[in-house]
């Protein structure tokens, strides 16, 4: 694994314990790059919620973000606008104030909407893509202090057959990329092709990679996001939200010889309601930090062909119980804050969950009970505050 450079954790650490502040970096699809700061000890108060910082330098469709936190490097993907013919891989120095300066900038596919650094065992530093409307996964080797070039490799996956959603899965839509815990394989979940593909790097050189047999879900689920989680006793299952159907599934993962095998293990509806198949869409799904929860957005509220759509003020976001086989229990199912959830970020004590919106161009913290796992509701104090920014909100980054 790629070693640290000391000086750089303790300029770090020094930093961190000299602010008054926590940090967030949100990503606005109109080019906006807002950094939001939470006062230390104020989490009570909204008014300790601000934005103090925008750039535009990420290009014209800001979709994700990765944080190099102890070299001090914010990585933010560009989508690309409606017009182009490729989105941008930008990065970016993160000031003692928390305001960004870009480092370097580089050619990325079109519509990338999610990428992930990983460190191999050849103490290199990976990062790879996946592209939406123009799906694709392209790879790169990431430079000393934010230097980037690339990408070394694009693959343009396809489908055999449209599925039981033509709209929607008409072809390959590559939509959320994760790492298995060896770091040895790369999965994708493909929202068109009803299927998390897998692949295997090159741990000197990343590229090529190369495409194993994948999970194949059920017809019309379409995958979206996922995670995986070890249970107590050492099984490792990956759980993943369908946006089409509206579930979240759990599949017992095994090694072979020849890569991964899944074994579907159960599903739940997303909702203490179900709705109609892809009237009411999940976004977001994530593991809370201590593993004993998975979270999920939903946008029943925001989403035009919903039965609820605009009869409140909010979407959704569940909560579920991990029990040891891998099953799921609903918790709750709280308030999101706005209209479309698109993402949400935990952070890494789990007390506290930063949701943006894309139909508010909102940034809203909640409180969030580590042990019940419960969010903790606007009436009892929950909501720690409410930034309103330039444009939609697609990805919120916390800088810890």
């Amino acid at each position: 694994m790629r070693g640290l450079d000391l000086g750089a954790v303790l300029s770090s650490a020094l930093l961190v314990s000299s602010s008054s502040a926590i940090h967030l970096f949100a990503a606005q699809s109109d080019g906006n790059l807002t950094t939001l700061n939470l006062s230390a000890g104020d989490t009570r108060k909204p008014s300790g919620f601000k934005a103090i910082a925008n750039t535009i330098d990420c290009a014209g469709n800001p979709s994700h973000l990765n944080l190099d936190f102890h070299n001090r490097v914010l990585y933010c993907l560009d989508r690309g606008q409606s017009n182009a013919t490729a989105g941008s891989l930008n990065s970016f120095s993160i000031s003692r104030n928390g305001s960004l300066s870009r480092i370097a900038r580089t050619t990325a596919p079109l519509s990338g909407v999610f990428a992930q650094i990983f460190d191999t065992e050849a103490d290199v530093r990976g990062y790879v893509s996946a592209s939406y409307n123009k799906s694709s996964i392209a790879s790169w080797i990431l430079g000393e202090k934010g230097a980037l070039t690339g990408p070394l490799e694009t693959i343009f996956p396809t489908i055999n057959k449209t599925g039981p959603v033509p709209a929607r899965q008409d072809r390959s839509y590559a939509h959320h990329v994760i790492l298995d815990p060896t770091k040895k394989f790369i999965l994708v979940p493909d929202l068109g092709g009803d299927m998390v593909r897998v692949y295997k790097y090159d741990p000197k050189t990343i590229s090529p990679l190369s495409e194993l047999k994948p999970l194949v879900a059920d017809p019309g689920t379409g995958p979206r996001h996922a995670a995986l989680w070890e249970s107590p006793s050492g099984d490792l299952y990956l759980f993943f939200n369908g946006e089409l159907s509206q579930k979240v599934y759990s599949y017992r993962v095994e090694y072979t010889e020849t890569g991964l095998a899944f074994t579907k293990n159960f599903e739940i509806v997303g909702l203490d309601v179900e709705y109609p198949a892809t009237t009411a869409p999940t976004s977001e799904l994530a593991v809370s930090p201590d593993g004993r929860f998975v979270i999920v957005s939903h946008r029943e509220k925001s989403f035009a062909t919903s039965p609820v759509y605009q009869t409140g003020p909010s979407d959704s976001i569940s909560t579920f119980a991990i029990n040891d086989g891998g099953t799921l229990s609903l918790v709750q199912v709280a308030p999101s804050g706005g209209w479309s959830p698109r993402q949400f970020s935990i952070n890494k004590n789990g007390d506290l969950l930063a949701v943006g919106h894309q139909r508010n161009n909102s940034v809203i913290i909640w409180k969030r009970h580590v042990a019940s796992g419960k969010i903790v509701l606007e009436e009892e104090g929950g909501k720690v505050g409410e930034v309103v920014v330039n444009g939609p909100v697609v990805y919120t980054q916390w800088d810890e």
